[in-house]
């Protein structure tokens, strides 16, 4: 399940990657943990960080919280 969930997440990255909105991102696991995964995303500098989170955020809703979604 967290294999294909990660596969979901970084697939959605890579779009918003290839249209110019988030320069790259991570996803950090905890292990033994069925929590969700941090993600922490490098937005473009001529974007504001929040834009960017509130993007993010929407479109990563059904698998990862807007708490646990970092933007740098």
């Amino acid at each position: 399940m967290r294999k294909a969930r990660h596969l979901d997440i970084s697939t959605r990255l890579e779009a918003t990657k290839r249209h110019g909105l988030v320069e790259d991102y991570r996803i950090e696991w905890q292990r033994q943990s069925f929590r969700p995964p941090h993600v922490t995303v490098k937005g473009r500098t001529s974007v504001p960080p929040q834009v960017t989170k509130n993007y993010v955020s929407a479109l990563l809703a059904p698998f990862v919280t807007s708490s646990r979604i970092f933007v740098t």
